[in-house]
């Protein structure tokens, strides 16, 4: 591997506020095309420069690169030779008079190769690579025969004369389409794009994937995404040496080499390239059996593929490969503990409910229903699916909320079973290198400021298990932690203030003369509906009924400003309506207390006054995260609304806005720390009758 470090500053025309002069030397990129012909003379001629400090400017896509001769040299030097390492020592040392005794030394041994359009000392012929010849999959050689004709019908195909030479089942072919594949290296500047081509034509001819050492010394099986060099220069290596005895095979149709050994493949290759298929259904169901196949091949394949930046189906989870390998250690774990990873089909149709379209009411009640429902021998089911199904931003944060208040119901019977402790612990393992945001990766959250007892059961927890033992040792590090209320240093911020809206009418009218200017007139009008208070709401949902704006944009500050998203879509003209007639006859108190009967959240006691203890269970764990991914945003669930009651009745904001947001189409808020703050007044002032000592939210340090 040449071993060059070159040097490269992008920067803009001006560099640190100081201009620079552009500096260009068309000699030496003379010497570079008469160098890609093969000229020896200028071969030589470029280490006239290996020691030159002087500037050069050059330009990659739309960056400026100010660099030096001597860089530019090297440069061209390494993308126009492959010597070998005992040949000469390509590295920051070279000078201008070891590269010049080199080549004159050898002069009459160095040839310029057609194969790679690069100065040899040591001919393709006699080098050696390793190389493993695989067997194609159903599934890749049914893809490859449907792209056949189209590879074919290539231009590139016919302007080297690979259609000829296909013809005439001559099997000097494989040598010439390895020997395109390394000259479509990457030089500065320069990207040809049918590598993929080129080698899945291989394939196709030879009905096998071939794969040789890459940059980092391991097997590539994937060269065609390889951005470096070495797996190309070993692929020409590889038919240098064996092209000749690959012959033609009439009834299989391809080329064959009876003298190597090809690889036979298991199931799980065949599901490994069945991920990438456009239909979401295969593709999925081929995720599934992954997850549920060997786990020792499944990982390394799942490093492979992930390694070399394999495509995938979009219905898969974000990160397929990574989540392979822990799904299938999991479900592996699953069956050796006698642990339900299926789950019934009752369970199976709740999670496909909470994939559909439902109001909040319904699915508030679905997920109330599953927290109290569930048992801890199911819950490693329901974990399963949800990471299966992590795309689906419905589910994911159902999930969230889901997990999060069964766990802290259940965390009793979860530290005194050992089987069950055990499992958590490795799913919190398991769940923390999915490397996906959501509350997965912070189960051992929950042990935070646990008590004696707690530690002392992890303390006890005798396992075999590498990644438990791990997670015991990092659950009693946050069991030591103790839960301490801090007061937030700062309760608002630029896109959350108490603003002011004097006379919203004639603020109103000024925005509308600008509706011209489409850019100007969207973005007043949002900030102008971001600013307006409670009292405001009415004049402001009357008085935008006829602007031309996108609805989502138009009505956002509803949910986002005034904590109402749970209401329903304030995009739909029935729910304004109806927000509206409530508006004008309830008190602000009321409203949010109608809107929260509604939508069948419990925080009233029998007297339908407000239940504190409800509440207090409402602001610890119904601000959720996605249980995995989710795109990292929070689902108020009513929260706000709930807040806005206990503001109005003691008649204190405790020092924070008095909206949800001032969000402007562009700021996002959290009404976490408010409530955190509201748990601690109603601790503090005694109105809260219970002990509430579950444990903490997985989002508690979101």
């Amino acid at each position: 591997m040449k071993n060059i470090i070159f040097l490269f500053i992008l920067i803009s025309g001006n560099f640190f506020g100081q201009n620079i002069a552009f500096r260009k030397n068309d000699k030496i990129y003379e010497l570079d095309q008469k160098i890609r012909k093969g000229d020896f003379t200028s071969f030589l001629e470029i280490g006239n420069y290996l020691e030159s400090d002087d500037p050069l400017t050059e330009y990659l896509g739309y960056h400026i690169i100010h660099t030096n001769e001597a860089n530019v040299a090297k440069r061209i030097i390494s993308e126009n030779s492959f010597f070998l390492q005992n040949e000469f020592k390509f590295d920051s040392t070279i000078s201008v008079k070891k590269y010049r005794e080199f080549l004159i030394k050898n002069q009459n041994k160095i040839a310029f190769s057609d194969l790679a359009d690069a100065f040899l000392l040591t001919p393709f012929e006699d080098r050696k690579t390793d190389f493993q010849i695989q067997e194609l999959t159903q599934t890749k050689l049914d893809f490859l025969e449907s792209k056949r004709s189209e590879i074919f019908n290539s231009n590139w195909l016919k302007t080297n004369n690979i259609d000829n030479l296909i013809n005439q089942k001559d099997s000097r072919v494989l040598l010439v389409l390895s020997s395109l594949f390394l000259k479509n290296r990457y030089r500065f500047n320069e990207h040809k794009n049918n590598n993929a081509e080129i080698i899945n034509l291989i394939r196709l001819l030879t009905k096998s994937n071939i794969a040789v050492p890459d940059e980092s010394g391991q097997m590539n099986y994937h060269i065609e995404e390889d951005f470096y060099e070495i797996s190309k220069l070993n692929l020409v290596i590889f038919f240098a040496n064996h092209y000749k005895n690959y012959k033609w095979n009439e009834s299989k149709n391809s080329f064959e080499n009876s003298q190597l050994k090809q690889v036979k493949n298991d199931i799980e290759n065949d599901l490994f390239d069945s991920l990438s298929n456009e239909d979401d259904s295969i593709a999925l169901n081929s995720f599934i059996k992954l997850t549920r196949s060997n786990p020792e091949k499944v990982i390394a394949l799942a490093e492979q593929f992930d390694k070399d930046d394999i495509d995938f189906n979009y219905a898969l989870p974000t990160f397929p490969y990574r989540f392979l390998k822990q799904l299938v250690y999991l479900t592996d774990y699953c069956k050796k503990n006698n642990i339900d990873f299926i789950g019934n089909t009752d369970l199976q149709n709740s999670i496909n409910v909470l994939k559909t379209d439902l109001t909040f009411a319904e699915r508030r009640k679905l997920e109330n229903s599953l927290i109290y429902s569930l048992t801890l021998d199911e819950i490693t089911a329901f974990e399963y699916w949800c990471l299966i199904y992590e795309k689906d931003w419905q589910l994911t944060y159902s999930a969230g909320r889901i997990i999060d208040k069964f766990y802290s119901k259940n965390w009793n019977k979860t530290i005194s079973n050992k089987k069950h402790l055990e499992s958590y612990l490795l799913k919190s393992k398991l769940f923390e290198d999915l490397g996906i945001i959501g509350l997965c990766h912070n189960y051992v959250i929950k042990f935070k400021g646990s008590s004696d007892d707690i530690i002392a059961s992890l303390e006890s927890l005798q396992t075999e298990n590498d990644k438990v033992k791990l997670q015991i040792v990092k659950a009693i590090e946050f069991a030591k932690i103790q839960i301490v209320y801090k007061e937030p240093e700062k309760k608002d911020w630029y896109g959350n203030i108490d603003s002011k809206v004097k006379n919203f009418k004639i603020d109103f009218k000024k925005v509308m003369a600008k509706a011209d200017d489409k850019k100007k007139f969207e973005d007043e009008m949002s900030f102008l509906l971001s600013q307006i208070n409670y009292s405001q709401i009415g004049d402001a949902l009357n008085a935008i009924k006829t602007v031309e704006m996108n609805p989502r944009h138009l009505y956002s500050f509803m949910n986002r400003d005034f904590g109402l998203s749970f209401i329903g879509n304030f995009e739909k003209a029935e729910t304004r309506q109806d927000f509206l007639d409530n508006y004008l006859k309830l008190s602000e108190y009321d409203l949010y207390k109608y809107y929260l009967v509604k939508s069948k959240v419990d925080f009233l006691g029998t007297k339908e006054d407000l239940d504190f203890d409800k509440i207090y269970e409402i602001l610890k764990y119904d601000i959720n995260i996605a249980f995995a991914g989710g795109g990292g945003s929070e689902n108020d669930n009513g929260v706000y609304a709930v807040i806005k009651l206990l503001e109005l009745k003691f008649k204190t904001s405790l020092g924070y806005p008095k909206k949800y947001c001032s969000s402007d189409n562009m700021y996002a808020c959290s009404a976490r720390d408010s409530a955190n703050s509201w748990m601690n007044y109603l601790n503090v002032n005694k109105y809260i009758k219970n002990r509430h000592n579950q444990p903490i939210t997985f989002a508690y340090e979101k």
